[in-house]
């Protein structure tokens, strides 16, 4: 059987990538039951509010309570499929590379939600201001705030201190960032129409042969099926977690010297995990 894989190692862009499959294969099980398991909740009431918006078109403006709400609820929801990977990653590094509990991955996801939460909405502000001067800048800070999250979660972080590690990190390695980010997601989306094609198929056949409105069906099936695969996006989640593992000991090294500081001790993986602190 292969070896776990190690986080804090450095990679290249290629490694980074297989490693990443590698890295869900060996933890998808585990990992998928504590999204379920924390984050059910967040997603049914996206799946019942968008298919709301998408039954009622002139409720799909930002500025509409139902419309409103379906934007907070995907912005909670988003933050929670985030969170709850990096819990689950921090964790599994903590223990020596082994499977954490949905326990000791919710004890972090409740200690840092609300700071995770609040980072994001910043985050979104940041990009819109960016967006709306220059299309340049959104784009470099898209990048730059996608390690946030790692960093918050991994280094126990404030705010403040994410932010200002993550434009530290990322010098030198915007480039590498913005490659990994657009393979993986590309990737997603292929995957997203793969799934999508069929089901738009069925329902225009439907239509066809009965003669009969099926708008609504349709409207749940897409909201469903579009809420369900936001699991995907621990995918590129998973590569920024190995990205910035592989930064910080390009720049650091604290890998080597977590070794030098553990000759004597005991394995970390057999010590109970650290997460009860949170």
């Amino acid at each position: 059987m292969k070896e776990n894989i190690e986080l804090a190692r450095n990679r290249d862009f290629g490694d980074i990538i297989s490693d990443t499959f590698v890295l869900i294969r060996q933890n998808f099980v585990p990992l998928l039951k504590s999204y379920l398991v924390i984050c059910g909740l967040f997603l049914v009431t996206e799946i019942i509010l968008s298919s709301a918006v998408n039954m009622n078109r002139e409720e799909t403006s930002l500025f509409t309570p139902l419309g409103f709400a379906e934007f907070v609820f995907h912005c909670i929801n988003y933050a929670a499929l985030i969170l709850t990977t990096q819990a689950y990653f921090a964790i599994y590094k903590d223990r020596g590379n082994q499977t954490p509990g949905v326990i000791e991955v919710w004890g972090y996801f409740k200690y840092y939600f609300f700071r995770v939460f609040f980072a994001q909405i910043l985050a979104i502000v940041g990009l819109v201001m960016g967006f709306f001067v220059c299309f340049l800048p959104f784009v470099y800070l898209s990048v730059v705030f996608s390690l946030i999250i790692p960093i918050m979660v991994i280094e126990n972080g404030s705010i403040e201190y994410s932010f200002k590690k993550a434009f530290k990190i990322i010098k030198g390695n915007w480039w590498f960032t913005f490659g990994l980010l657009l393979l993986t997601s590309i990737i997603i989306i292929m995957v997203l129409l793969v799934l999508m094609v069929p089901s738009f198929i069925i329902y225009g056949s439907a239509q066809w042969l009965t003669g009969k409105n099926m708008d609504t069906t349709a409207s749940i099936i897409q909201s469903v099926i579009m809420n369900f695969t936001q699991v995907l996006w621990i995918v590129p989640t998973a590569s920024i977690t190995l990205a910035y593992y592989s930064f910080t000991e390009e720049k650091e090294g604290n890998s080597l010297i977590e070794r030098i500081n553990s000759f004597g001790k005991k394995n970390p993986g057999m010590d109970q995990p650290s997460s009860e602190q949170y």
